[in-house]
């Protein structure tokens, strides 16, 4: 479910967020990514607070998200700090470990900030 806001758009996601439900997760977020912009909504907020069960595809599927989103000029965000099922998630699939920004090959862009920002991290 998409909601529109006035400095973007906040795409709801809810129920089961896994491998079993890949294609049709990955068909939502890519409609929301691919929509014509209305002259304010480069900004898409995923909420996916009331996910019952979430896997790292889904993870993936968000750093695919926003890749592709920032291609077009967008930014993808999370709607709110982790929790329940997401935080899980990233906790056992090792996100929650701060990067070393002295290792080569290390793109800030891509890993600071998102999952976990200020006090979260």
């Amino acid at each position: 479910m998409t909601h529109d806001a006035a400095a973007g758009v906040r795409l709801v996601l809810e129920g089961a967020l896994t491998i079993g439900t890949a294609e049709t997760v990955r068909a939502t977020l890519r409609a929301a990514i691919e929509r014509p912009p209305d002259g304010v909504a480069t900004d898409i907020a995923i909420d996916c607070s009331a996910a019952g069960d979430i896997d790292l595809t889904f993870v993936q599927l968000l750093i695919a998200t926003r890749i592709s989103a920032d291609l077009l000029g967008k930014t993808v965000r999370l709607a709110g700090s982790p929790d329940g099922a997401l935080l899980n998630t990233l906790t056992r699939g090792g996100f929650r470990i701060v990067p070393d920004r002295s290792s080569a090959g290390h793109d800030p862009a891509e890993t600071d900030g998102f999952w976990f920002e200020g006090a979260n991290a």
